[in-house]
């Protein structure tokens, strides 16, 4: 089995090493060709617990150079998704087109492309990356796949790379696992950006804990039928399997790009913020961040 990750950040490196472990070739479309050249040159080191374990892949940053019929995993971020998709159904390069992508708006995207064979991805590792090639898995987590064709070309090999340190399990409905993640996302990730904590952090220090538990409630307000089945207490199990990780949002905006308030808050306020005004709140003051980078 082949597959390819487009994008090489924390989630990708994460990926790729424990696929590239389990026996699968694995190469990485990157955009830089500096990253490309050091995967190649020193492989894909992980780091956890202190060990470190280095996977030999391939990388190109020229989408010329990619495989015919692989298995392609879409790591990038929100705001470069469809610029990706749209030269891969160009291209028609892929056997099969997984998505991982925060939030919910590549739903609808993932949904309406022209490849057979689709599916969609949510994890919930800790992950940081530290270079171009080096990656510390912060928290074991789960990463579920839902199927969103009849045509799943190559996807059983994928649940072969399952392990105890990344399990792989499948879900049958992608929008409700997509909006479960979402949703622990908005009880996490724009408290860690705003307030510059670890997930860890939101457990230990008792007004974070207090503004998470709010939004959670929030939430169980506006979505009562996937709460049903997510406690507070499973947001807390997340925040505590993954304490030393730097939320996406929080690394964005340590690295001053914008942060994915759009497709992570924006998307689950839709319709329903007047139930949800704490949220509401967080939502503004993260966007009002981005504005004042924008403006330096």
């Amino acid at each position: 089995m082949e597959v390819v990750i487009a994008g090489a950040g924390a989630m990708g490196l994460l990926i790729g090493s424990y696929l590239a472990e389990s026996g699968i070739s694995v190469s990485f479309l990157t955009r830089r060709n500096e990253q490309a050249a050091d995967l190649i040159d020193n492989g894909v080191k992980r780091i956890h617990n202190g060990s470190v374990s280095t996977f030999r892949v391939h990388a190109f940053s020229d989408i010329a150079h990619a495989p015919k019929n692989a298995f392609w995993i879409l790591a990038v971020k929100s705001k470069d998704l469809r610029g990706v998709v749209q030269q891969l159904e160009f291209a028609k390069l892929p056997g099969h087109l997984m998505f991982i992508q925060n939030g919910m708006r590549h739903y609808d995207l993932a949904r309406s492309v022209s490849i057979s064979s689709v599916s969609i991805a949510s994890l919930t590792h800790g992950a940081g990356k530290v270079d171009d090639h080096t990656v510390i898995h912060n928290g074991v987590g789960v990463m579920r796949i839902a199927a969103l064709t009849r045509n799943q070309e190559g996807s059983s090999r994928l649940f072969e790379a399952s392990s105890s340190m990344f399990p792989i399990v499948q879900e049958q409905d992608a929008h409700s696992m997509l909006l479960r993640k979402a949703i622990i996302n908005c009880c996490i990730n724009p408290l860690t950006a705003l307030l510059e904590l670890k997930n860890g952090e939101l457990l230990t220090n008792i007004t974070a804990h207090a503004l998470m538990e709010a939004v959670y409630s929030e939430l169980a307000s506006g979505y009562p039928e996937t709460v049903k089945t997510l406690a507070f207490s499973d947001v807390e199990k997340v925040c505590r399997n993954t304490s030393d990780n730097r939320s996406s949002m929080l690394t964005d905006r340590d690295n001053g790009i914008p942060m994915e308030i759009d497709t992570i808050v924006s998307a689950i306020l839709e319709g329903k913020g007047e139930c949800m005004p704490t949220l509401k709140v967080l939502e503004r003051l993260l966007k009002a961040m981005d504005e004042r980078k924008d403006d330096v």
